[in-house]
């Protein structure tokens, strides 16, 4: 995933090592409003309305169970929690993990 936001929202130069007892990890600023180009994403609706949306999106498939084992409550909440503190407020609840409740 930081490669995915890397390339989308931060420039290379803000990436900076963090040290970590499960071997090198990367820190990132991610920020859902300062895209490179300085535009937000909008999706605009035929009836006119409009949502804007970050161009990271969280699938929320990874604590649905389904494919990677039941995620517990508390864990899932805490991940949310830190995507949306970090400026990734975007989450996706596709039809697939209509069962996923928090």
């Amino acid at each position: 995933m930081a490669a995915a936001i890397s390339s989308c929202l931060v420039s290379s130069a803000r990436l900076t090592p963090a040290a970590s007892s499960r071997g090198r990890r990367w820190r990132v600023a991610p920020r859902c409003a300062a895209a490179v180009d300085g535009r937000k994403t909008t999706v605009e609706s035929k009836a006119g309305d409009a949502l804007e949306v970050c161009r990271v999106v969280n699938g929320m498939w990874q604590v649905s169970g389904a494919s990677w084992g039941r995620a517990e409550t508390p864990v899932a909440v805490d991940a949310m929690l830190r995507y949306a503190d970090g400026g990734l407020a975007t989450f996706d609840m596709a039809d697939i993990c209509k069962q996923l409740v928090l």
